[in-house]
């Protein structure tokens, strides 16, 4: 009987810690350098395209936070008055955490909940890649152009092979992700990428599709695939 007291009494803590109800955010961020009164704005593309606000809040002792309602996890950005770049991130049921970096914008990090914690997970990797091919570009630009001077064909492909064999690495990174987390929301939006592929494969598409987490299919992006691929597979059918 102690024992079962005992559970339930931690469960109850463990609930209670919580700062949101299900159906609500919360965004914690911690904005070292920024000065008091900066403000930090929600934002989102609606459905004609246009980017609008959602909410906001001003720094503060290097903080903020913002509150609100969301109906299901979707890609939003974080606008702070001052830094050229956004902060992208999704917004979903839970206390996501971000941690801006004004200097480096695209070194801040963005965790707390699942779907955030993924993205920088996978944001980390893209920038691996990223890093790779800017390092050869600037090792190799001279190589490469000598070379070209000299028509020396062979040290030519050498070069846009090595640079070719990165760059298949981040894609080869980005088409087995979605087959690798189902659960993550980052998997329905390379999915929908795939549909404006050179490397079009409808079945490959219908595939990994099929095998996401059906929470995932409920979204407006995940009922936007669903349609698309409908349609495909009835034009495919015609042919």
């Amino acid at each position: 009987m102690k024992k079962i007291v005992l559970l339930l009494v931690l469960s109850l803590a463990i609930f209670g810690c919580s700062k949101v109800r299900k159906g609500e955010f919360l965004i914690t961020g911690k904005a070292k350098g920024i000065a008091d009164g900066i403000m930090v704005v929600i934002k989102k593309q609606n459905e004609f395209g246009v980017v609008v606000g959602v909410d906001s809040a001003k720094v503060k002792a290097g903080t903020f936070e913002i509150k609100g309602k969301v109906k299901e996890a979707s890609m939003h950005a974080l606008f702070v008055k001052g830094l050229q770049q956004p902060i992208p991130f999704i917004l979903e049921t839970g206390e996501i955490e971000v941690k801006v970096d004004k200097d480096s914008i695209w070194k801040s990090e963005i965790g707390g909940t699942n779907n955030n914690e993924e993205f920088q997970k996978f944001n980390v990797k893209l920038n691996t890649f990223q890093k790779k091919l800017v390092d050869f570009q600037n090792k190799n630009i001279q190589k490469l152009m000598d070379a070209q001077k000299k028509n020396d064909n062979v040290t030519v492909e050498k070069l846009k092979k090595q640079y070719t064999d990165i760059q298949k690495g981040m894609d080869d990174y980005m088409a087995v992700y979605p087959e690798q987390n189902s659960e993550s929301y980052i998997s329905l939006l390379l999915i929908q990428n795939m549909f404006n592929s050179p490397k079009f494969d409808l079945a490959k598409i219908n595939k990994t599709f099929s095998s996401l987490d059906s929470e995932l299919k409920e979204t407006k992006i995940g009922k936007e695939i669903g349609l698309k691929l409908k349609t495909a597979q009835s034009t495919q059918k015609k042919k």
